[in-house]
C-alpha cells in the first residue's frame, strides 16, 4: 500500500502540468506519512474525523456543507426562496450563467471537494486495518460510518451532477490514466443504498453520546435511503424522456429509460421505517395555544439538539447570523436577503392561501391594531400569517424584544426597519445590505447575541443545522404514497402531513382531493415546512418545474422598494419592484462538470445540454 501511495504522488505531479483531476489532488506530505498514521490509534483517528471537518479538528464534524460558508454555497441562495445580490457569484448561478468553463460561479468547488471526501475515505477504509492500537468493535464502528460517509459524498455529487462515476478504491498507479464512464443512475442508487445498508447492518450506532453529536447513526442511515430514493422515484429521473439522449460513449442510457412507478412504493416504504423508529419524534409546542410559544417552538427546530433532529451538524452560525440580522441590531447587514414570492406562499393564519401579491400592493393598508406577531401600523400582508412566517423571516415593522442583545447592550425593544431611512434601510448601509426587505431569521440560534458596545457577537454555538429531520420524512412519506396510490392514498398519508400543519397551529386538511392536488398542497408544505434547509434547490429541479415560461427558477426575482421610505407606513417604501431576471434552461438541471476534467477524461460525458 505505501509503495501504492509513494506512486500515485509521482504520477500525480506529472499529470498536474496538463490535467486538473480532481481525485489526485493529495497532499504528498500525507502520503508519506501514510503509515505512520495508521499505525497510531489517535493519528488514525484524526484522519478519520477530516471526513467530517477539513481542518482535523475533533469538535466540528463536517467536511463541506457548512452552513458558516453559506454564501458560497448555491443551493442555500440560488432558489426561488432567496436573493443575495451582493454575492455576484450567486448571481451569476441565477442568471443561468453557470457552464463547463465557469462551473463554479459561487465560489465552492464542490465537485472537487466531494471527491477529495471519497479519496479519502478510501485511504481510511484500506488503511483502518494496520492500526494495531485499535480494537475490533471500534474499527467495525469506524468502517461503518466511513462507508456511510463515503455513500454520502457519492449521493452530494450525484444529486448537483446526475449519474457519476463510483469510486470506491483508492486508484492505483496502473489506473491512474484510464479512462472512466459516468455510472448510470440505476448502478448509482444500488451502489449508495448498499453502503447505508452495509453501515446500518455492521456498526452505526442507534444514537450517539453527547460529545459524539454530529456523527452518523442507523437512523441517518435509513433517512438518506428514504431521500435517494424519494429523488430516484422523481419526475426528473424517472423515465423523464426529455434526457434520453443522455448516454455515455457506447450508447447506455444513463437515467432511467422508462417510468417505474414502483420506485415510489421503495421510496414511501423506506420513509416509513423511519417513521416507525420509536427514538424520533415531531418536536411540539409546550403550550400550542399561546401563539407565541408555537413560533419559537419553530425556530427551535433547527436550532437546539431534539428528538426531531434525526442527523445534523454541530455548526457555528455566526457569519451566517450576521448575514441574516437587520442593521438595526449592531449594523449587521441582512444580505440573506428573501424574495417576495416565498414571504407570500406562507399560509394566513387560519391555513387559507395567501391573496395575490397584485392584491396586496393595490391597496396598500396598515394594521391599527397589535396582532399575534405584529404591532400596530404593519403593511396588511404580513399581518395574521401562520406562526412558520414569523419564525423563519425579518419583515418591515417587525417588533422584536431585546432579542440578540447582550446584557451589556442597549436593551430597548427594535423594529425591524428596512424602508430607507431605517437602521437596517440603505441610508445606513451603503455596503453590504438587503436587497428585498425581507431576510432569514430561521437557523438563528436562540440565544445568539451581539453587542454593540464591544462589537463582538457569540461565535461557538453548536447548533444542529438540520442535515435530515422527522419533518422531512412526513413530507418524503406524503409525497411517495400520493404518487403511488393516488386517491387511495390519502387516508394513509393525511395522518403525517396534518400532523406537520398542526404542530404550527394550522387546521387539518379534511376535503377529498385529486392526486394533482394533493401534490400541489405537498410541495406547498414542504417548501415552508423545509426552507432555508438546502432542499428547495433540490426539490424544484427532480419535479422537473425549474424551465421553460412557467418555470420556477425562470421567473424574475421581486421585492419592496429599498431606495424608498422614510417611516413604517411609507406607501412609497411599499411597493412591488423587479429585483433580478433569472434563467433556468434544461441544461440547469444538472450542474456540468469542468471542461477540464472531460478533456482528460474523454469517456465522461459531460452534462446534457451543455
Amino acid at each position: 500500500m505505501k509503495t501504492k501511495l509513494y506512486a500515485i504522488v509521482a504520477l500525480s505531479t506529472m499529470l498536474s502540468f496538463f490535467s486538473c483531476s480532481n481525485y489526485l489532488d493529495i497532499d504528498p506530505e500525507e502520503l508519506n506519512t501514510i503509515e505512520k498514521v495508521f499505525s497510531s490509534r489517535t493519528e488514525t483517528i484524526k484522519w478519520y474525523n477530516t471526513l467530517y471537518n477539513d481542518n482535523n479538528s475533533t469538535t466540528n464534524h463536517w467536511y463541506v456543507q457548512n452552513i458558516h460558508t453559506a454564501d458560497q454555497i448555491p443551493y442555500f441562495w440560488c432558489d426561488d426562496d432567496a436573493i443575495n445580490l451582493l454575492s455576484s457569484g450567486l448571481s451569476n448561478v441565477s442568471k443561468g450563467l453557470t457552464s463547463p468553463e465557469n462551473p463554479n460561479p459561487a465560489g465552492k468547488d464542490l465537485y472537487s471537494m466531494y471527491y477529495k471526501g471519497i479519496r479519502h475515505a478510501n485511504i481510511f477504509l484500506e488503511n483502518i486495518d494496520q492500526c494495531q492500537e485499535m480494537g475490533e468493535l471500534e474499527k467495525r464502528r469506524y468502517i461503518a460510518e466511513a462507508r456511510f460517509m463515503r455513500a454520502m459524498f457519492h449521493f452530494w455529487v450525484l444529486r448537483m451532477h446526475g449519474p457519476i462515476r463510483i469510486q470506491d478504491s483508492s486508484i492505483s498507479v496502473s489506473e491512474v490514466t484510464n479512462q472512466y464512464p459516468r455510472n448510470t443512475l440505476d448502478d448509482c442508487v444500488k451502489w449508495i443504498l448498499s453502503e447505508f445498508e452495509f453501515a446500518i447492518n455492521n456498526g452505526l450506532n442507534q444514537t450517539q453520546s453527547n460529545e459524539e453529536l454530529g456523527f452518523p447513526t442507523i437512523g441517518a442511515a435509513k433517512a438518506m435511503k428514504s431521500r435517494l430514493l424519494l429523488l430516484a422515484a422523481s419526475q426528473l429521473y424517472n423515465g423523464n424522456a426529455t434526457f434520453k439522449n443522455w448516454t455515455n460513449k457506447d450508447g447506455t442510457p444513463l437515467l432511467y429509460a422508462q417510468y417505474d412507478r414502483e420506485r415510489w412504493k421503495a421510496a414511501a416504504d423506506a420513509a416509513k421505517e423511519v417513521i416507525d423508529m420509536p427514538i424520533y419524534s415531531l418536536k411540539m409546542p409546550s403550550d400550542p395555544k399561546d401563539f407565541m410559544n408555537v413560533v419559537d417552538n419553530y425556530r427551535s427546530i433547527t436550532t437546539t439538539w431534539n428528538d426531531e433532529i434525526i442527523w445534523g451538524q454541530p455548526s457555528t452560525t455566526q457569519w451566517y447570523s450576521r448575514n441574516s440580522m437587520p442593521g438595526a441590531w449592531y449594523g449587521w447587514n441582512a444580505r440573506n436577503s428573501v424574495t417576495i414570492d416565498l414571504v407570500n406562499d406562507y399560509f394566513m393564519a387560519d391555513g387559507s392561501v395567501a391573496r395575490p401579491l397584485e392584491e396586496w400592493f393595490a391597496n396598500k393598508q396598515f394594521s391599527t391594531a397589535d396582532g399575534n406577531g405584529t404591532k400596530a401600523n404593519t403593511f396588511w400582508m404580513f399581518v395574521g400569517r401562520e406562526a412558520r412566517f414569523y419564525a423563519s423571516l425579518h419583515f418591515p415593522n417587525q417588533y422584536l424584544t431585546y432579542a440578540y442583545s447582550t446584557t451589556s447592550a442597549d436593551k430597548r425593544w427594535k423594529y425591524v426597519d428596512f424602508w430607507y431611512a431605517g437602521e437596517s434601510g440603505y441610508s445606513h448601509t451603503p455596503g453590504d445590505k438587503n436587497s428585498s426587505g425581507f431576510s432569514v431569521r430561521k437557523n438563528i440560534p436562540m440565544d445568539m447575541q451581539t453587542d454593540k458596545e464591544t462589537s463582538s457577537d457569540t461565535w461557538n454555538l453548536k447548533i444542529p443545522f438540520p442535515h435530515i429531520r422527522l419533518g422531512e420524512i412526513y413530507l418524503n412519506y406524503c409525497e411517495a404514497i400520493n404518487e403511488y396510490e393516488g386517491q387511495g392514498g390519502h387516508a394513509k398519508l393525511l395522518p403525517y402531513l396534518n400532523q406537520i400543519r398542526n404542530r404550527v397551529g394550522l387546521p387539518s386538511y379534511t376535503g377529498n382531493y385529486t392526486q394533482d392536488e394533493m401534490r400541489e398542497m405537498i410541495r406547498h408544505e414542504r417548501r415552508l415546512e423545509l426552507a432555508f434547509e438546502c432542499q428547495r434547490f433540490f426539490d424544484v429541479r427532480r419535479w422537473f418545474i425549474g424551465h421553460g415560461p412557467s418555470g420556477l427558477f425562470n421567473q424574475p426575482a421581486y421585492g419592496l422598494d429599498m431606495t424608498r421610505g422614510e417611516h413604517a407606513t411609507d406607501p412609497s417604501f411599499f411597493s412591488l419592484v423587479k429585483l433580478q431576471d433569472r434563467v433556468f434552461r434544461l441544461e440547469h438541471y444538472f450542474l456540468p462538470i469542468a471542461s477540464s476534467e472531460v478533456t482528460m477524461n474523454t469517456e465522461l460525458v459531460q452534462a446534457p445540454f451543455y
